[in-house]
């Protein structure tokens, strides 16, 4: 690549499928607040294809910010941004391809060098740009379960050539979008997920212990997840019976996700009474300071069916927490193998309950798997080297 083509003005549009406070969203603002630093004559556009609680996060990073569907963003939101923000609002009658169709039209004749967009649900997004020869890119974080709940996978078979480049979240990622739906190997790029060098924590532990009501010797077992049963949040309530009916060591399990209005919440706090566990098992809702929660286990878990490769497993690995997860569930098993972590045969709750009380009853092992997913975070995950890595592919296109 010529140095001088490289630093010429470009113009970029990332695709991001909402602007919630999860792990997608999270992942790529961190991406563009660093290309923003490093690539100052970049335009940078951002369309969300819906809104969410860090749309003023993107809204600050942008050159501008397009929101497709406009009814679902915040009026506070759209009342302090009206400036920034171009709203495209649709009569009733328009389906959603016409939608796509409109906005697309619209933004192709910004002449982008590149398209990026973020998740699987953006590839219909991209492929009217791919179609006008404009360089796309769409990171795929997804497996079978995620794909499939968004396009049918006769959708994706059709589709899947008509990308420039894919950036898979994980090898699990990679291996299934090309077993599964045929995609070209030539075309994928592996670059795990990854969390910024530093993490931010607002609440000091024993103050968080004294509002959660939990003890000074009480260990505190927790999980931070969407409540659905993909993430496996159902089977939670089971498993804390399974520990208790184990070990008489004094502990907690924080269940952070989700609100009291979440059916899968609602359910899971019926089944810890009629297990008569509900003591143990805390209900935290879904807020913007998981970290101090993450921050307060002494063992963190997922409990994940299918997760391509979860954010909050970089952030316990950050703050050197032992992670104990499925085997067979997705990119946990690339990052924990070769004892960096516990790995539990699938869907095995008396084994998990049985490995968690050996953590429970052994700080100095809680201690090494916590030392040693750390260092392998920092020496093979590291932000720097990972956002390099997508630079790089970036750079390659335009």
């Amino acid at each position: 690549m010529n140095p001088s083509k490289m630093n010429m003005p470009k113009k970029i549009l990332f695709i991001s499928h909402e602007a919630s406070l999860s792990g997608a969203p999270i992942l790529v603002l961190n991406l563009l607040k660093r290309l923003k630093q490093e690539k100052e004559t970049y335009t940078i556009d951002v369309l969300l294809i819906r809104g969410g609680e860090l749309y003023e996060d993107f809204a600050q990073i942008s050159n501008n910010i397009i929101v497709a569907h406009y009814h679902l963003q915040s009026f506070s939101f759209v009342k302090r941004n009206l400036k920034r923000i171009q709203s495209i609002i649709f009569r009733k009658k328009e389906n959603h391809q016409d939608k796509i169709d409109k906005i697309t039209s619209s933004l192709i004749l910004n002449k982008y060098n590149l398209v990026y967009g973020n998740t699987m649900e953006s590839l219909e997004w991209t492929i009217p740009f791919y179609k006008k020869n404009i360089p796309t890119i769409v990171a795929i974080h997804e497996l079978s379960f995620g794909i499939e709940s968004t396009y049918p996978k006769e959708f994706v078979l059709e589709n899947i050539s008509n990308i420039t480049k894919i950036i898979a979240g994980s090898k699990a990622v990679g291996d299934n979008l090309v077993t599964k739906y045929g995609a070209d190997p030539k075309k994928i790029n592996v670059v795990h997920s990854f969390v910024d060098s530093v993490l931010t924590i607002q609440k000091d532990k024993e103050s968080l212990r004294k509002e959660l009501g939990i003890k000074n010797d009480d260990l505190i077992v927790g999980i931070a997840s969407s409540q659905e049963l993909r993430k496996g949040t159902d089977m939670i309530p089971l498993l804390v019976k399974k520990i208790k009916q184990k070990t008489d060591i004094n502990f907690k399990f924080i269940n952070l996700g989700g609100t009291s209005k979440n059916p899968a919440v609602r359910c899971a706090k019926i089944d810890a009474e009629k297990l008569g566990i509900d003591d143990t098992l805390i209900f935290v809702d879904h807020n913007k300071f998981p970290n101090d929660y993450i921050n307060l286990f002494d063992i963190f878990l997922l409990m994940s069916r299918e997760d391509p490769f979860p954010l909050v497993m970089l952030t316990a690995a950050k703050l050197k927490k032992p992670i104990v997860a499925f085997e067979k569930s997705g990119g946990a098993v690339e990052f924990l193998g070769d004892n960096h972590g516990i790995l539990i045969p699938y869907l095995d709750l008396d084994t998990m309950a049985s490995e968690i009380i050996k953590l429970l009853n052994d700080s100095k092992l809680r201690e090494s798997y916590g030392k040693n997913i750390h260092k392998r975070l920092e020496e093979e995950y590291s932000d720097t080297k990972l956002t390099a890595e997508i630079f790089h592919i970036i750079n390659s296109l335009i």
